[in-house]
């Protein structure tokens, strides 16, 4: 399908593939159409004009998925302000400091943050938004406006970088980035997303693969998109069932907890077609697990790995279903260029390990407030603008990518990169390890390898997981030590906190 992607979020979500008065929205047991989503988008937009948000102004969204979040993200979109999609249970102090930076003109918040943030932002327009119900207190008498229309260049969302390393950055993406993604990707796969289809969205929308491929896409597409404030394993098998879902994201620990749920089975997940993981290394036993619970039900889901960050709108590679491979996150999606680069940027043969860079239209257009750090991810070679990823990759012949581990993490034992995520995915294959991993210490200067695991292993399975390792990989790759946590720690993006184990368990 042709498309175009030079006008606003607003306007692309509304021409790529509109038709009839299908379900725009799921809540529980409340429903919206997409004529009524239309209606209520332009009222929250007129109302926040009454309040003197316009264009190029923040507006903080705190908000869970819930049905008002949406809503205001188009609305916002509509008018030409900027929406800043934020955790709605960071601290007081955390979300203090990103409104002093963002300065915004108004706020959304709930039930469960408004108690907590609203003293923060006195001086600043608050809408409250019940979490039980859709409705908004505060919003004014909508009055008369003129739509904003753009070529897409303009700043739609401000994200929060979530990544296991350093401090997060306030990444700037563009109307035309966030359509090229959606419009990338529904080709890539052939525009299955249709009417006919129904997208569970419980990731949340501070999360960029939640917000820009759960809703944006979907509704492109005019896909019922049903919204789960939070993660359940319980809740969310049954609204899987309830709404007879086909299509969900997820991260691998999700999909791990759904698989170990016994009601995640049957004519529960019956529906299931497609569920995209990605936000984290996905095992081949989580993608063999996952298809013999499809295949024991008779269902036809896929698991389907994929890649990105927000940098890239999220979702730049996936795997096409029927083209999986053992640690693969599959092969660039429609208009998306990759290269693997050297230190030096330059180009590196079939099956080396080096830097991920991304080109295309689906990429930031910055950090907000830091030419440094814009700089140093951002670069123009050969007439293309270029994202540094900062993770490392190798190609196979056919194309496909494999993640290697974050570029910051790779660790070098007498003079030999050793690649901590392989040696965790290694260790998982064994049944008894499903969390797991690796940090770098050192002992008068030199550099040892220790794997951390979460749950309680016997002085039997933690020799067996270094031999296990051992076997299968070179000796610069063993670990010297086996640490058991109760619970791995988590980033508000629930990866892995490497940082935090790097600092209890590392040099």
């Amino acid at each position: 399908m042709q498309f175009d992607i030079h006008k606003t979020l607003y306007d692309f979500m509304r021409s790529y593939h509109k038709k009839g008065d299908t379900l725009a929205l799921v809540r529980g047991n409340a429903k919206m159409s997409f004529p009524r989503f239309f209606d209520e988008v332009d009222r929250v937009a007129g109302s926040l004009c009454a309040m003197g948000v316009g264009r190029g102004d923040v507006v903080v969204l705190a908000l869970p998925n819930i049905m008002q979040s949406v809503v205001a993200t188009y609305a916002l979109s509509r008018i030409g302000a900027v929406a800043s999609m934020i955790h709605p249970l960071l601290s007081a102090d955390e979300f203090e400091a990103a409104v002093l930076k963002q300065k915004p003109k108004a706020v959304f918040l709930s039930d469960i943050n408004y108690a907590k943030f609203a003293g923060r932002c006195k001086d600043i327009k608050k809408i409250y938004c019940p979490y039980l119900t859709y409705g908004y207190v505060g919003l004014k008498k909508p009055v008369s406006f003129t739509p904003f229309v753009s070529d897409g260049e303009e700043p739609v969302f401000y994200m929060q970088s979530g990544g296991t390393f350093g401090e997060p950055k306030t990444i700037v993406l563009s109307s035309r980035a966030s359509n090229a993604m959606a419009g990338n990707l529904l080709n890539y796969l052939d525009d299955k997303f249709d009417e006919s289809k129904r997208m569970l969205v419980v990731l949340p929308m501070f999360h960029g693969f939640g917000l820009c491929v759960g809703v944006h896409a979907s509704m492109c597409a005019n896909m019922t998109v049903v919204l789960m404030p939070r993660f359940n394993v319980k809740k969310t098998t049954e609204v899987i069932a309830k709404n007879k879902i086909t299509t969900m994201l997820a991260v691998p620990r999700m999909v791990s907890k759904l698989l170990s749920y016994e009601k995640f089975s049957g004519e529960n997940i019956a529906s299931l077609e497609d569920v995209y993981v990605g936000g984290d290394a996905v095992s081949s036993e989580l993608v063999q697990a996952f298809e013999k619970r499809m295949k024991d039900c008779g269902a036809k889901g896929v698991l389907s790995p994929g890649y990105g960050l927000s940098e890239t709108v999220t979702v730049c590679t996936l795997t096409k279903v029927g083209d999986y491979m053992p640690a693969s996150v599959g092969t660039p999606i429609l208009n998306v260029d990759v290269r693997i680069v050297d230190e030096s940027l330059k180009p590196l043969p079939v099956g080396e390990v080096g830097e991920l860079l991304v080109g295309g239209e689906q990429i930031l257009s910055g950090y907000l407030d830091d030419e440094e750090a814009t700089a140093s991810t951002v670069v123009n070679m050969d007439g293309k603008t270029w994202v540094r990823t900062g993770d490392l990759f190798k190609a196979d012949e056919d194309g496909r990518l494999y993640y290697m581990g974050r570029k910051k993490r790779l660790i070098k034992i007498s003079g030999i990169n050793v690649f901590p995520s392989e040696i965790e995915r290694i260790a998982r294959e064994l049944d008894f390890i499903s969390e797991c991993a690796v940090v770098e210490y050192r002992q008068n200067g030199k550099p040892f390898i220790r794997l951390i695991v979460e749950g309680e292993l016997s002085d039997e399975q933690k020799r067996a997981a270094i031999k296990h390792i051992a076997k299968r990989m070179s000796h610069w790759n063993v670990p010297s030590s086996v640490i058991c946590l109760d619970e791995l720690p988590r980033t508000r993006m629930s990866k892995i906190d490497i940082k935090k184990l790097q600092e209890e368990y590392g040099e």
